[in-house]
Formats: structure tokens, C-alpha cells, sequence
């Protein structure tokens, strides 16, 4: 391997890290089964399972429910992605 791929290899960041250095801000997280969440990331841990604070929950588009805190199982995960984010 040459020296600019070593380079470029060490530069990637891991999902986790892009996740820790995500706390306090806005994401928008979906499920297996279609549901979405949009709130604040409060804290994320290894198995990325997550606490969001002033979470609001989609399904099909449509604002179903709103939590003052929610906690998401990790292995329910399809998505994660900044609020803002452009897809």
C-alpha cells in the first residue's frame, strides 16, 4: 500500500465517532419497520442505542406522537442522518 493510502485509510472516520461528535445536535433516525424519529442527540453508545430529547415521531410523513426523552434500541436502526442533511 503506498503512503497516500495509508494516508487517506487513517483520515476515515468511524460511524461511531461521526455519532459522538453528533451529541447535542439535531438527527433524524429510522427504523426497520418505517417509523422516524427527529430530536436531539443525547447520548449513543456502543450497540448505537440512543437517547433522544424533544423527539418527534413520524410514520409515513406524518407527526404521530412527541417525547419529552426517548430511548431507540440499536439493532431497530435502519438510518441515522443529521436533521439537516440532504438526501
Amino acid at each position: 500500500m503506498s503512503a497516500p493510502q495509508k494516508q487517506e485509510i487513517s483520515q476515515a472516520k468511524k460511524p461511531l465517532e461521526i455519532l459522538q461528535r453528533s451529541i447535542n445536535s439535531e438527527i433524524v433516525i429510522r427504523l426497520k419497520d418505517g417509523t422516524e424519529y427527529n430530536g436531539e442527540l443525547i447520548e449513543c453508545d456502543s450497540y448505537m442505542n440512543m437517547i433522544l430529547a424533544k423527539a418527534i415521531e413520524l410514520q409515513n410523513g406524518q407527526q404521530v406522537a412527541r417525547y419529552g426523552e426517548i430511548f431507540i434500541r440499536g439493532n431497530n436502526i435502519l438510518y441515522i442522518k443529521p436533521a439537516n442533511a440532504i438526501l
